[in-house]
C-alpha cells in the first residue's frame, strides 16, 4: 500500500468542548460530524502550550516548549521543524493559511496569514489582503477606530464584505484549488490553517442566523471561584482596560447579553469552518484521494469566552489546553470510536511521522498508532503544557501544567501560588485547592512528578543545541 497523504486541518482557538460529536449539541457542524464518523475521536486531547506561536512551534518540532525556548510569542527559526524530515523522505509539504511559523520544510506556502489583523507578509500585502483590494475593498480592520460600539461587542462583529473575501472562506477556497490542481504521484502533507474561531469573532450573518440565543451556554462564575484564582491571571484585563486596539476586550464592558452574543459569534464561526471542511472532504473524494489519506482535525488551543471570568488565552485551564482531535485513517480500528485516553498533540506529530516512515525517536510524543489502528489504550499518564509571559498574560514569567485523569496542577514561577484541581469532584476547575492543607499530599506528589518530567526531558535533549556549545 502506498504511503498515505496526510491532511492536517487546524482551527484557530477552538475549545475541546465545542464539538457536536463529543456532546456539544448546540454546535452546528454536520461536516465535522461526518469526519468524526470515519475517525477515532480523542476526547481528552491536550495542546502543549497556551498561545498560538508556542503551541504550533511545539507541535511542528515535536518538542516541549522548554527545549526550544518558544514559550510564547517568541521568535522561531524553524530549523527544528519536522516538515524538513517529511520533505527529505519524499513528501510534498504544502501549507494553506495560518502556520505562524517559518517556511522550513514547506515547498509551497499559500495564503499565509498570522492572524485576522495581519495584512502584510515580508513587507508586502499578503494574498488575502491583495485579494480584498483587487475586489475594490479595504480589509475591515479599523473597527476599533470607526465603530463606537466596538468594545461593547467584545470582539463579536458581522463580516461586512462579500463572503468569498472572508479570510477563512478565502483560505478554504485556496485549499480546494490546490487539491484540484494536484497531479503528482508523490505523497503529500497538506496543512490547512483556518483563522477562526479566533477573534475577531466575525462570521457572515447567515451563519449567525443558524443559532438561537437560548441554546448558547453561558459561564457560571461565582465569587468563590474568582477569589481562588491567582491575581496574576487578571493582569491582562487590567492592561486591556487602558489599551486600544482591534484585539482588545474590556471586561468592564461585559454583560450577560454581550457575552452571549460573543459566544454566539464564536460558535457561528465554527459552523463557517465546518462548511469548508465539508467541501475539502468532498474535493478529496472526487479526486480519488480520500481513501488513501489520513485526515486530522484539531486546534492549537482554546478560548475562555469568560469562563473563569477570563477571555482569550495564555492560561492552562482546560478551556485553553483541551483541544478537539479527530484522526481519520484508512486503517483506523472501528471508525467512529471514542477514546477517553489522555493524548498530547506531540503524540499526533509522532503519529504523522511514523505513518510517513520517518524516524522520530528523538522527539517527545508517544506513538498513537496502536490506539488508532488496534484500539489499544494509549499509555500516556500525564499531559504537560507550558507558557511564558506574553503580551496577553504578562505575569508570571512561566506557568507549567501536569494533568492526569483525576487532577491538574499548575506551577507558577516564584512558587508563591499556583493552581490545583480535583477533576473528579470539580471537572470545571472552579475550586483552587493549592493552599488547601487537605490536598497537600496530592500537590506534593504532582509537583514531584512535574519536576521529574522536566529534568528527564531536559536530559533527553541535552545535545539538542550541541553545535552551539
Amino acid at each position: 500500500m502506498p504511503r498515505p497523504n496526510i491532511i492536517f486541518i487546524s482551527a484557530e482557538q477552538q475549545r475541546g468542548d465545542t464539538m457536536h460529536c463529543t456532546g456539544a449539541d448546540w454546535i452546528i457542524t454536520p461536516n465535522i460530524d461526518r469526519l468524526a464518523a470515519r475517525s477515532v475521536i480523542f476526547e481528552n486531547a491536550f495542546c502543549p502550550a497556551a498561545t498560538c506561536v508556542s503551541s504550533r512551534a511545539a507541535f511542528y518540532t515535536g518538542l516541549y516548549p522548554h527545549n526550544t525556548g518558544i514559550l510564547g510569542f517568541y521568535r522561531s527559526s524553524g530549523s527544528l521543524q519536522w516538515t524538513n524530515r517529511l520533505g527529505e523522505n519524499g513528501y510534498h509539504c504544502v501549507s494553506v493559511g495560518k502556520t505562524h511559523l517559518p517556511d522550513r520544510g514547506f515547498r509551497e506556502k499559500i495564503a499565509e496569514q498570522g492572524n485576522k489583523a495581519a495584512i502584510m507578509d515580508k513587507g508586502e500585502p499578503n494574498e488575502w489582503c491583495q485579494a480584498v483590494r483587487d475586489a475594490g475593498y479595504e480589509p475591515p480592520l479599523d473597527l476599533h477606530e470607526t465603530d463606537p460600539n466596538f468594545y461593547d461587542n467584545l470582539g463579536a462583529v458581522v463580516w461586512s464584505l462579500p463572503e468569498e473575501l472572508h479570510p477563512d472562506i478565502f483560505i478554504g477556497d485556496r485549499t480546494l484549488d490546490w487539491i484540484d490542481n494536484w497531479k503528482e504521484e508523490e505523497p503529500f502533507y497538506l496543512h490547512v490553517g483556518f483563522l477562526s474561531p479566533h477573534d475577531l469573532y466575525d462570521p457572515p450573518q447567515r451563519f449567525i442566523d443558524q443559532y438561537d440565543d437560548d441554546v448558547i451556554p453561558m459561564p457560571d462564575v461565582t465569587e468563590e471561584e474568582i477569589a481562588g484564582i491567582p491575581d496574576e491571571l487578571f493582569a491582562e484585563q487590567r492592561r486591556d482596560e487602558k489599551s486600544h486596539g482591534l484585539t482588545v476586550v474590556k471586561a468592564s464592558h461585559a454583560t450577560p447579553e454581550r457575552i452571549r452574543r460573543m459566544r454566539k459569534h464564536y460558535y457561528a464561526s465554527l459552523t463557517m469552518i465546518d462548511e469548508k471542511v465539508g467541501q475539502i472532504l468532498d474535493k478529496l473524494e472526487s479526486k480519488g484521494l480520500l481513501e488513501n489519506s489520513i485526515v486530522i482535525y484539531t486546534s492549537d488551543h482554546g478560548d475562555h469566552l469568560f469562563d473563569h471570568g477570563l477571555y482569550y488565552k495564555g492560561e492552562l485551564y482546560d478551556t485553553i489546553v483541551h483541544v478537539p482531535l479527530l484522526i481519520s485513517a484508512p486503517d483506523a480500528h472501528q471508525p467512529g470510536r471514542h477514546s477517553d485516553d489522555i493524548v498530547s498533540q506531540l503524540d499526533v506529530a509522532q503519529y504523522i511521522l511514523e505513518k510517513a516512515g520517518v524516524e522520530a525517536d528523538d522527539l517527545d510524543g508517544i506513538p498513537l498508532t496502536p490506539s488508532v489502528e488496534k484500539g489499544e489504550a494509549h499509555p500516556r499518564q500525564y499531559a504537560f503544557a507550558e507558557e511564558g509571559e506574553t503580551g496577553l498574560r504578562p505575569e508570571p514569567d512561566l506557568i507549567s501544567m501536569i494533568r492526569s485523569c483525576t487532577h491538574k496542577l499548575i506551577y507558577f514561577t516564584g512558587n508563591r501560588t499556583g493552581q490545583l484541581f480535583d477533576l473528579v469532584a470539580d471537572p470545571n476547575e472552579t475550586a483552587n485547592l493549592w493552599h488547601d492543607p487537605a490536598h497537600r499530599a496530592v500537590r506534593d506528589e504532582l509537583t514531584g512528578e512535574l519536576l521529574d518530567w522536566l529534568y528527564t526531558n531536559l536530559f533527553k535533549h541535552r545535545d539538542l543545541f550541541i553545535e552551539a556549545r
